[in-house]
C-alpha cells in the first residue's frame, strides 16, 4: 500500500525535465545568496525603484486604483509618474510588502524570483523547440549565468528589466505553443504573457519587438499557417489591450511632462567599444561619456566561447551535409544574426551613429549598451543549439563548468545599505535620472528646496487661517476662515490633469478660477520652485477646499479597456482547463 502511493512521486521527480528544473533551481541559489543579506545594497536604481514601489503600495492604500500620482516626491509636490512607468514591478513588489516583508526586502525577493523563474522559462521554452533536456538546461543556464543580468541586479539595481528578461522566454514558450496548437488557450496565453512584457519594462519590449516579429514570422513560414500568424496579431492586439492602462496614458498624455525634452540625444555619450564587450573590468560605477566607464558591458567569456563553437559545429555540418532540424538551424541562424547586428549597433561606427540619428524608433534606447539584453538572450539559444548537436557529453559538462567559473566574481553586492519602510513612503526626490516625468507647467526639473513636505497648504496673500488640513497621495482637504476682503491660497501639489478642485462643493475650472502657477503669477527668478502649482482666490468668509487627483476620461477608458481584456484572458484561460479536465474524467 506504502509503496503504491510513493511510486507516482518517484516517478515525477526522475523525470529529465524536472530534475532539469530542480537543478538549475539549485544552480540560481548561489547567484542571488547575496541578496538574502540583512538590509540593502548601493546601486545605480534600486533606491529609486524600491521608493517607487513604495509610492505604488501607499497610492493604493489611498484608494488609488490603478495607481497613478506619487504624493510625496519632488519634495511632498507629488508626481504623476506611476501615469507613465512600466506597474508591474512595483505591484508584485507591493504584493509581496503586504505580505510582511520591507519594501527593501520586498525589492531583493522579486530580484531572486525573476532570477530563478527566468531559467525556468527559457527552459521551458527551449525544451519546446529542441525536444531535449540537455540544450534546454544548458540554454537556460547560459540565459542566467551571463554578466548582463548580474549587471542588472548588482550594479544596476533594475528590478524592471530583471522582471521583463524573466518574461521573455515565457513569452516565446507561448509564442512556440501556439504554434504547436494554434487554439484559444495558447492564445489567450501569449496575449497575457505579452501584456506581462509589456507591463514590466517599455523599453525591452520595444527593443525585443522585432526579434519577436521575425520569430513569429520564422515559426509560421515553418508551420505553412496563415492562421498561427493570424492567432499571433490577435494575441498582440490582445496584450496591447490589457497593457491599456500604462500605455494608452503614456502615449495620448506624454505631452504633459518633459519626457521628450531630457531624452532627446541621451545615446550619443553611451555606445561601447569592442574591446568593452570581449572584456571589461567588473565593477560598480556608472556609465560615463566615452570608453571610460566604471561598469562592465562584457558579453560574457563563455557565451562568446559558445558561439565560437557553434560557428565550428556549423561550419562541420554544412561541409559533412549533416541533416539538422531545418527550423533549428534557421532558427539558430537568426539568433546568430541577431547577436552581430547588436553588437555592430552598440559600436559607434559612422554607420551606426548614422543608424542611430536616422532611425527616430531606436532612439527611445537611451543607453545603446542596453541591447545587450537582446545578444545575451540570442545567446542562451544557441548554446541550447550546441548542447543538441554536440553528442559528447564532456562538452556539456564543460560548458556548464565555463559558465560558471566566467561568472564567480559577478555574485556579489557592492556596498551593505540600510533603509527603513519610512525612508520610502516619504521619499522626496524625483524617483528618476532627469525629472523626466516632471509636468510641463513646472518651469525646473529639480526637487524644490523651499517646501516643507508637511506643508500641503499655504497662505499666499490676504488675511486668513488654515485648518483642519488632510493630506493622502491623491487629496488635500482644509478648512480656511478668510478675515480680509479676499484671500489668495496655494495648494502645494503639481497640476496635472485629473486634479479636481471644488471651494463650497463648487468645482473650479483649471486655468480660469483654478490658478496653475506660472510665468503671469510668479516672478519665476525668485519662485521658480513654485511654479506648476495649483492656487485659489477666496472671498471673506469661511469655506471648506478639496482637491481630489481622479481620472480622466482617457484614463478611465483605458482601465475599463485593461480590465474587461484581462478578464476575457482569465475567462479563455479557466473554460479551456475546465473543459481540458472534464473531457479527460470523461475518457
Amino acid at each position: 500500500m506504502v509503496s503504491a502511493k510513493i511510486e507516482p512521486t518517484v516517478g515525477l521527480v526522475t523525470r529529465p525535465g524536472v530534475l532539469a528544473i530542480i537543478a538549475l533551481v539549485l544552480l540560481s541559489l548561489p547567484a542571488v545568496a547575496d541578496l538574502a543579506k540583512p538590509g540593502f545594497y548601493t546601486s545605480h536604481d534600486g533606491e529609486t525603484h524600491t521608493a517607487r514601489m513604495a509610492q505604488y503600495w501607499q497610492a493604493m492604500v489611498d484608494g488609488q486604483i490603478p495607481p497613478r500620482f506619487a504624493g510625496t516626491l519632488y519634495n511632498g509636490l507629488g508626481s504623476p509618474i506611476l501615469t507613465y512607468i512600466y506597474p508591474l514591478p512595483y505591484f508584485a513588489g507591493s504584493l509581496v510588502h503586504s505580505l510582511g516583508f520591507s519594501f527593501t526586502d520586498s525589492f531583493e525577493i522579486i530580484m531572486a524570483l525573476g532570477f530563478i523563474f527566468s531559467g525556468i522559462f527559457s527552459y521551458l521554452w527551449l525544451k519546446e523547440v529542441f525536444q531535449s533536456d540537455r540544450a534546454a538546461a544548458l540554454g537556460a543556464l547560459f540565459y542566467m549565468w551571463v554578466p548582463y543580468r548580474f549587471l542588472l541586479i548588482y550594479v544596476r539595481g533594475s528590478i524592471s528589466e530583471n522582471i521583463a528578461y524573466t518574461i521573455l522566454p515565457l513569452l516565446f514558450y507561448c509564442l512556440t505553443k501556439l504554434q504547436q496548437k494554434s487554439n484559444p488557450l495558447w492564445t489567450a496565453a501569449t496575449a497575457l504573457s505579452s501584456s506581462l512584457l509589456l507591463l514590466s519594462q517599455n523599453l525591452v519590449a520595444l527593443m525585443f519587438l522585432p526579434i519577436i516579429g521575425i520569430y513569429v514570422l520564422l515559426l509560421a513560414f515553418a508551420k505553412k499557417s496563415p492562421r498561427y500568424l493570424v492567432l499571433t496579431i490577435a494575441s498582440g492586439i490582445w496584450a496591447i489591450s490589457i497593457a491599456a492602462v500604462t500605455y494608452l496614458p503614456a502615449a495620448l498624455e506624454r505631452k504633459f511632462v518633459r519626457f521628450d525634452e531630457v531624452y532627446a540625444l541621451t545615446y550619443l555619450d553611451h555606445f561601447v567599444s569592442l574591446k568593452q564587450l570581449i572584456h571589461s573590468p567588473w565593477g560598480y560605477g556608472f556609465s560615463l561619456t566615452g570608453f571610460d566607464d566604471l561598469m562592465s558591458f562584457q558579453i560574457g567569456l563563455a557565451h562568446l566561447l559558445v558561439l565560437g563553437i557553434f560557428l565550428l559545429i556549423l561550419a562541420f555540418q554544412v561541409l559533412s551535409k549533416f541533416k539538422a532540424s531545418a527550423n533549428t538551424r534557421v532558427l539558430s541562424l537568426f539568433f546568430t544574426l541577431v547577436v552581430a547586428t547588436t553588437v555592430i549597433l552598440m559600436i559607434p561606427t559612422r554607420a551606426t551613429i548614422f543608424f542611430w540619428q536616422h532611425f527616430e524608433p531606436i532612439t527611445r534606447i537611451d543607453y545603446p549598451w542596453r541591447l545587450l539584453g537582446l545578444t545575451t538572450f540570442a545567446l542562451s539559444f544557441i548554446a541550447a543549439y550546441v548542447a543538441k548537436a554536440a553528442k559528447p557529453g564532456l562538452i556539456f559538462i564543460f560548458l556548464v563548468a565555463a559558465v560558471l567559473i566566467a561568472n564567480r566574481n559577478h555574485l556579489r553586492i557592492n556596498l551593505p545599505a540600510y533603509f527603513d519602510d519610512k525612508f520610502f513612503l516619504n521619499y522626496t526626490n524625483t524617483a528618476t535620472q532627469l525629472g523626466e516625468f516632471t509636468p510641463k507647467w513646472r518651469q525646473s526639473t529639480r526637487v524644490p528646496i523651499g517646501f516643507d513636505p508637511a506643508t500641503h497648504v499655504e497662505l499666499v496673500s490676504g488675511n486668513a487661517k488654515i485648518e483642519n488640513v488632510t493630506a493622502i497621495s491623491n487629496e488635500v482637504t482644509f478648512d480656511t476662515q478668510v478675515n480680509s476682503d479676499s484671500a489668495r491660497v496655494r495648494i502645494n501639489k503639481f497640476y496635472f490633469p485629473g486634479w479636481g478642485v471644488q471651494v463650497d462643493g463648487q468645482k473650479l475650472t483649471p486655468f480660469k478660477d483654478l490658478i496653475i502657477t506660472d510665468t503671469n503669477t510668479l516672478l519665476l527668478d525668485v519662485e521658480q520652485d513654485a511654479s506648476g502649482l495649483m492656487m485659489i482666490n477666496l472671498e471673506k468668509g469661511e469655506h471648506q477646499i478639496s482637491a481630489r487627483f481622479g481620472e480622466t476620461k482617457l484614463r478611465l477608458f483605458a482601465n475599463l479597456l485593461s480590465l474587461g481584456s484581462l478578464v476575457l484572458a482569465l475567462g479563455v484561460l479557466a473554460r479551456t482547463n475546465i473543459g481540458h479536465r472534464q473531457r479527460s474524467e470523461g475518457s
